[in-house]
């Protein structure tokens, strides 16, 4: 009976200290925001969310991460002008498609950056991307921040025009997430 307890006992402490090693942090949404950047002859266009929500998987010992997930409500982007961004949700068909979702499939963390493989669905279609980015710690603060790109052709939306003209294919984004480390 003793040896029972004890080998639990060994087990307890050993399975406390292995899945201990990992911890889900979800992003502090008051301090992150992911913004786009589209590029016209014209003009350029940037449209700010401040509703990404982010979960990731952190090793508590060296502070990798180890997987993330993301998602943002595609309409909550605001570029500044009310009747371009109803333009743009008609566009990417934002009543059948709200939500552009992340999930890694592999991270490269090498300290204070980053390489983060994975899917990204957007306008119903899942596309492998690669994201670059840079990784801070500030006393209790995880700050992630990064950039990627994505072809408007590959997801098959229909490229905004001004005067005929339609925009680059490329839709670039940037982002800031703010963790707390427990």
């Amino acid at each position: 009976m003793f040896l029972r307890i004890y080998f639990f006992f060994i087990f307890f402490l050993y399975s406390s200290y292995v899945f201990s090693q990992n911890a889900i942090l979800q992003n502090d949404k008051s301090n992150s925001r992911i913004s786009y950047e589209l590029r016209h002859p014209a003009h350029d266009v940037v449209g700010v969310s401040e509703e990404l929500e982010v979960k990731i998987e952190l090793n508590r010992n060296n502070y990798s991460i180890i997987n993330a997930i993301a998602q943002v409500r595609v309409a909550s982007f605001n570029s500044g002008n009310s009747n371009r961004d109803s333009e743009a949700m008609n566009l990417i068909e934002a009543i059948k498609y709200p939500y552009a979702r992340f999930r890694s499939t592999s991270i490269r963390d090498f300290g204070d950056t980053l390489t983060i493989y994975g899917d990204l669905t957007f306008h119903g279609i899942t596309k492998n991307i690669t994201i670059k980015g840079n990784k801070k710690i500030s006393g209790s603060k995880l700050i992630i921040s990064g950039n990627f790109a994505i072809s408007l052709d590959s997801f098959n939306v229909k490229r905004p025009t001004l005067l005929f003209i339609p925009s680059e294919e490329y839709l670039r984004f940037s982002f800031k997430c703010e963790f707390t480390i427990n």
